[in-house]
């Protein structure tokens, strides 16, 4: 049960099941016989007029969520069941009075979703419908979240013309640090959104420019001309990068935290954004990838997360056209010299090149998510509050 959304520059991304890296969390996974016994997700059995809340990631707002798919062309809902909001998460299951029930559904939060609508028709009466509003987010006072903090949410629906209901529920708004890379949704479907990632790459962060800044006044590099130089000179740029980001004292740490451990249908991750990585120095697998990826943006070269099972790297072209890439194990900054982790990351990349477009079930968790072409897609960067 999986849905593809394409991830291409005039098309969409592809949403498959992802398993997600050891390296990007802490005991996200679970072994067969624990698997075994997660109840499978499957929307409620309603009677005519019942509706209840619908919470696609669990009782949870995720900031990253809300903010990186805010411009995204393509959604996870495609088909007649789930109505409004193509990327919609909260909402609710309903079930009409008759054929061609009219519909009203509101949600609102006392300090993160002002009151947002649905308005439409229920064709069918025996079915269950997933109805999620376009919210209304408070984009700023998310981008400010950085511990869970509680909601209260309000759902209103009117059915039929019939008296308005209303429920509350309260919900818990994720750090924007949460980045979720697969969930199961409400009717049982695999989703991966590993894609999402690409909204911790910031290639306007304003530290961006204070390490280029150092790269050239210590000489590393004459200037950042992208690809309007030869290979030679890309390659220069890229080494200058990676010297400065040493000197600057950027050291690998494979803490990470699991935003939903105890969520069996989520798989999530804690990303810092870019300028914890420079101003704590320490990253993980992740972490030093959209690092190095924002900066590479920056500079106008085409750049790529790469993601395996247990593992992120990154790979950048060096040329416009593609033909010569390099992949760079980035957690060995700390340790080891550029050649040293190209010559890593181009070993890993090797050994799993065939992976990547496979369709084999155990090789959906190998992806490679082109920055360039999620940007284009509608996947924006998350803005980092405390660079202001």
């Amino acid at each position: 049960m999986k849905k593809d959304i394409a991830i291409h520059i005039m098309a969409a991304l592809l949403l498959a099941f992802t398993s997600l890296p050891v390296c990007i969390a802490v005991d996200q996974g679970q072994d067969k016989e624990e698997a075994d016994k997660v109840p499978e997700r499957k929307l409620p059995e309603l009677k005519k007029g019942e509706w209840e809340p619908l919470f696609e990631l669990g009782e949870n707002i995720y900031p990253s969520i809300a903010i990186s798919t805010a411009t995204l062309k393509a959604g996870i809902w495609d088909d007649n069941r789930h109505l409004g909001d193509n990327w919609g998460v909260v909402g609710v299951a309903v079930r009409g009075t008759a054929d061609n029930c009219p519909v009203r559904v509101e949600v609102s939060g006392g300090n993160f979703i002002k009151p947002s609508v649905f308005t439409g028709t229920l064709a069918d009466s025996k079915t269950v419908y997933c109805v999620y509003p376009d919210l209304r987010y408070e984009y700023e006072k998310l981008l400010n979240v950085k511990q869970t903090v509680p909601e209260t949410l309000s759902l209103k629906v009117t059915m039929g013309g019939g008296p308005q209901l209303e429920k509350t529920v309260r919900v818990q708004v994720r750090p924007v640090n949460e980045c979720i890379s697969y969930f199961i949704d409400s009717s049982g479907n695999i989703n991966d959104v590993s894609a999402l990632f690409a909204a911790y790459v910031n290639e306007n962060h304003p530290a961006i420019n204070r390490i280029m800044k150092d790269a050239l006044t210590s000489k590393r590099a004459d200037s950042f001309a992208g690809y309007q130089g030869e290979a030679d000179d890309v390659m220069t740029e890229i080494e200058a990068i990676w010297d400065t980001l040493q000197k600057r004292g950027v050291r690998y740490s494979s803490i990470a935290s699991s935003g939903e451990e105890d969520n069996p249908y989520i798989g999530s991750q804690h990303v810092r954004l870019l300028g914890e990585s420079i101003r704590y120095t320490q990253a993980n697998c992740v972490d030093s990838s959209v690092l190095m990826a924002s900066i590479f943006r920056k500079i106008g070269l085409n750049t790529s997360l790469i993601i395996l099972p247990d593992h992120m790297f990154v790979s950048v072209d060096l040329a416009a056209e593609g033909k010569k890439t390099v992949f760079i194990e980035t957690t060995m900054l700390g340790e080891g010299s550029l050649e040293e982790a190209i010559e890593d990351g181009y070993e890993q990349f090797s050994k799993n090149k065939d992976k990547f477009d496979s369709r084999k079930e155990d090789e959906q968790d190998y992806n490679i998510v082109n920055i360039q072409e999620a940007r284009a897609a509608g996947i924006m960067p998350i803005k980092d509050s405390s660079a202001d």
